[in-house]
């Protein structure tokens, strides 16, 4: 049997994905005040945990960091990177899902669960 197994009583595989934003760029009015807030162009970063189908379903604390164009950000110049994505883990965690893989960068992570149809 796959895990995609479409027949009815057996459990299909969700995905979740990692990602990186800034928090101002979901609402105008949230840029112009982090943007006001905020000291020597840093922003608000932080991880949102995505299905497969876009569906946002975790979003971490925000963290200073620099604007996502630029460098990725690391603990040095973007305190609280780690402790807001190991507090996103332990909530995925918390929800059953299963850490698949990481890519280059810390929060390029990937997660499973089984879903009961």
């Amino acid at each position: 049997m796959s895990a995609n197994d479409p027949r009815p009583g057996r459990g299909t595989e969700e995905r979740l994905r990692i990602e990186l934003e800034d928090a101002a760029s979901v609402k105008w009015w949230a840029r112009i005040l982090y943007t006001l807030g905020s000291q020597y162009g840093r922003t608000q970063l932080r991880f949102v945990g995505k299905t497969e189908d876009g569906r946002r379903l975790y979003v971490s604390d925000t963290f200073p960091g620099p604007p996502l164009n630029a460098t990725p950000p690391a603990e040095a110049w973007a305190p609280g990177l780690q402790a807001s994505l190991s507090r996103l883990r332990e909530e995925i965690a918390r929800d059953g899902w299963s850490e698949n893989s990481q890519g280059t960068q810390p929060w390029e992570l990937t997660f499973s669960r089984r879903r009961v149809g």
